[in-house]
């Protein structure tokens, strides 16, 4: 009996083991969606009262995928405690790349690297007004973070670490 009840044991968590960040099954599935500036805006809204950890990325850019295990991990460690992750995909920049290709593309990045997070995928008429809107200096990554009120406490250009990612959440949130 002892023998058999460690089988189980060890083939449960070789499942676990394998399985990875990508295996979600029972988690809820990330909100991933193409918004203008206005509907980035109402996405945003929906998280008042909460800080922001506002991350600006892309599929194709590499120090954006090499730093997304570390924010989603920043996300998990803040959420319930007055802090949020919600990242903008730039994979619209593409010329000839269609709403629902990004849309297809995104999801699959997001599925493969665990990402529970909400995704807004940017599609705007022109990109001049995000930057503007938020400050941004034009490449990716960027990162913010909005207090409670959604004023904008700290932005920083370029890869960021986990350390960073938290810095930035916890100064927002006021810790």
């Amino acid at each position: 009996m002892r023998n058999r009840a460690k089988v189980v044991c060890l083939t449960a968590l070789a499942c676990l083991l394998l399985s990875g960040p990508a295996d979600l099954a029972g988690q809820a599935q990330p909100e991933i969606r193409v918004v203008d500036l206005k509907g980035l805006d109402l996405a945003l809204a929906k998280y008042q009262g909460e800080a922001i950890l506002l991350n600006f990325w892309a599929i194709w850019c590499e120090p954006c995928v090499a730093e997304m295990p570390d924010l989603l991990a920043v996300g998990r460690e803040f959420r319930g405690k007055g802090g949020r992750v919600v990242t903008v995909s730039y994979d619209m920049m593409i010329p000839d790349v269609t709403p629902d290709a990004a849309l297809k593309q995104v999801r699959a990045f997001a599925a493969k690297q665990g990402m529970d997070v909400p995704v807004l995928i940017f599609d705007g008429p022109d990109y001049d007004a995000i930057n503007k809107r938020f400050g941004l200096p034009g490449p990716v990554p960027v990162s913010i973070t909005l207090d409670r009120k959604g004023t904008v406490v700290e932005r920083h250009s370029g890869k960021s670490s986990r350390e960073d990612f938290a810095g930035m959440l916890r100064r927002a949130i006021g810790k």
